[in-house]
């Protein structure tokens, strides 16, 4: 390995043997005398660099902490256990969240509703009126259950009222027939033949024959005209059809 030199007047650089060492060697391009250092100065040499090197370097360190001063450390062992205590405390006082109270429901309009209801539907709401007759209990003269029925047209104590399909008036005696059309002459029918004419036996019983297509308000008719002709008795029955 050979020693690399410069020369100090036409700074020519050479290399020669390192056995050359120390001794004064000719330049070869100007021909000047050159002294080549020894061992020792070439070990003091790198030295010297090295710790200017070492010197530089310390320097510019110091100059980057100065610009950009160093964090402090962190304590990982100290914010883990922070961390745990704190997550054992939010385990420990942790509890089942009450339920919200329930409200109850306030009923007062759905009241309200169900009386208008009930006052629409009793006012709009059509009631039919029955009216009825009263029966007087049987006379000790009626004749036994047991005796052979006489037909109500024969039986002078019978007066019979034909309802027929047009819901118009007959009015049946033992004397003859009688048509009206009204429950007005009706009235005045009944309480001619309640009379008897005059005879001396008056008919104290009303039979109201119904055709079965005719209307309910005509029998009531009937039997209404009856009530006011002053009849003690009343008897109704359905038919098909008249003879």
């Amino acid at each position: 390995m050979g020693l690399r030199f410069q020369c100090t007047s036409c700074q020519a650089v050479r290399a020669v043997n390192l056995r050359m060492l120390g001794r004064q060697v000719k330049c070869p391009e100007c021909g000047e005398p050159v002294q080549l250092p020894t061992q020792e100065q070439i070990d003091e040499a790198q030295q010297a660099r090295a710790e200017k090197k070492r010197s530089d370097a310390q320097r510019i360190a110091k100059a980057l902490a100065a610009q950009n001063p160093a964090k402090p450390k962190r304590n990982v062992a100290a914010e883990i256990a922070a961390e745990e205590r704190a997550l054992a405390a939010a385990t420990t006082s942790f509890t089942r969240p009450k339920k919200p109270p329930r409200e109850d429901m306030d009923m007062t309009p759905m009241v309200d509703v169900t009386f208008l209801l009930l006052i629409f539907f009793m006012v709009t709401a059509s009631f039919s009126v029955q009216k009825s007759v009263q029966r007087p209990p049987p006379r000790d003269e009626d004749p036994s259950v047991n005796a052979v029925p006489q037909d109500p047209l024969e039986d002078p104590d019978v007066v019979t009222v034909q309802v027929d399909e047009f819901n118009a008036f007959n009015v049946i005696t033992v004397s003859g027939d009688n048509q009206v059309g009204s429950k007005q002459d009706l009235i005045v029918a009944l309480t001619e033949a309640h009379s008897g004419n005059g005879s001396s036996q008056t008919p104290s019983k009303l039979v109201v024959l119904a055709h079965e297509d005719c209307i309910h308000a005509a029998v009531i008719a009937a039997l209404d005209a009856g009530r006011e002709a002053k009849f003690e008795s009343f008897e109704v029955s359905t038919v098909e059809q008249f003879d």
